[in-house]
């Protein structure tokens, strides 16, 4: 099954490896990997962090991110 890897900022990554169970890496953020069933579902995963989450893999997923967010700044106006 395909997976997508998130990374969190080190603001949030104590936050996240509490819940997550993950290692934080040397420069305080951490990167968790999630099965991929839904691709919108890692979009709104990622989008309720803001600044603090980024999608790593796939390129498929970063490119919805990027759509999602022009397409909210383009109703924004």
């Amino acid at each position: 099954q395909e997976t997508v890897r998130v990374r969190y900022s080190p603001r949030i990554a104590r936050w996240i490896t509490e819940r997550k169970g993950a290692t934080a890496t040397i420069d305080g953020s951490v990167t968790v990997e999630y099965p991929l069933a839904d691709p919108e579902w890692a979009v709104r995963h990622v989008l309720q962090y803001g600044p603090d989450a980024e999608i790593e893999a796939p390129t498929s997923v970063r490119v919805l991110v990027r759509t999602r967010l022009t397409e909210m700044a383009d109703d924004a106006r």
